[in-house]
């Protein structure tokens, strides 16, 4: 089997990712979270993304090549520290604790970041990216912008404060948000990681990504591929 990388964004109760993941056979399929709170516009109901992120559950339970990383709109429900210093907006207090509960019984499904290399590229995959305002001023609490480094994090109250850091592009008060709360932006101008490949959502696309040479910004409510044995690093749109 081909080690191709299926990339999935923001889902917010979205179902294009049923299609994505049964378009072929993937070497691992990696959401970029942010599975809750759909945009009012889009007429998505609580029935809707219940069921939907239930749906999610059991494909992450049942197959052992998904990666599901945690988004701004996950870690409101996932920690009560995150959700008193940066709650999102859309929050379901109706559904609130319905959604705690889940994310407390598949805690082991969860993560921040992802590192893959493929082709010769070291992969970095994180929800809003690693900028460096944000790096910088907690190094010492996360040490080595890696995958394990930053998945530990979530298991201190003190890694959760930090990724409640929200930037003031995305109206917070810090210069640089963090790996789910940072800004597109924060990182085309103050990547911290100029050798590894980023690959992340948050920021969301009206129409096409943000895809340069170091970095690639995919929320656009389609999924995406890191193809073995492709000469270009960046990931491509799947047809």
């Amino acid at each position: 089997m081909r080690n191709d990388i299926l990339i999935i964004p923001d889902v917010h109760g979205r179902t294009f990712w049923k299609d994505a993941v049964n378009r072929e056979s993937w070497g691992t399929i990696i959401f970029l979270g942010d599975y809750l709170d759909p945009y009012p516009r889009e007429g998505i109901d609580d029935n809707q993304v219940l069921g939907n992120f239930l749906e999610i559950l059991d494909f992450g339970r049942t197959h052992d090549n998904v990666v599901m990383l945690l988004g701004n709109h996950d870690m409101h429900y996932y920690s009560k520290i995150f959700a008193e210093r940066a709650l999102s907006s859309r929050y379901n207090y109706r559904l609130a604790e319905i959604f705690k509960a889940l994310f407390i019984k598949n805690q082991e499904l969860f993560g921040l970041a992802y590192e893959h290399t493929l082709n010769g590229h070291t992969y970095l995959f994180t929800h809003s990216g690693v900028c460096n305002a944000w790096l910088e001023a907690n190094r010492k609490i996360i040490g080595t912008p890696d995958a394990d480094h930053l998945n530990q994090l979530l298991a201190t109250d003190l890694g959760i404060m930090i990724l409640a850091q929200v930037s003031k592009n995305r109206g917070g008060h810090y210069s640089g948000g963090s790996i789910v709360w940072g800004d597109v932006n924060e990182m085309l101008s103050d990547n911290a990681l100029p050798s590894v490949y980023q690959i992340f959502g948050h920021s969301q696309q009206r129409e096409a990504p943000i895809i340069t040479d170091q970095l690639a910004c995919v929320d656009v409510r389609r999924a995406y591929a890191l193809r073995e044995g492709a000469a270009d690093v960046r990931p491509v749109e799947i047809n």
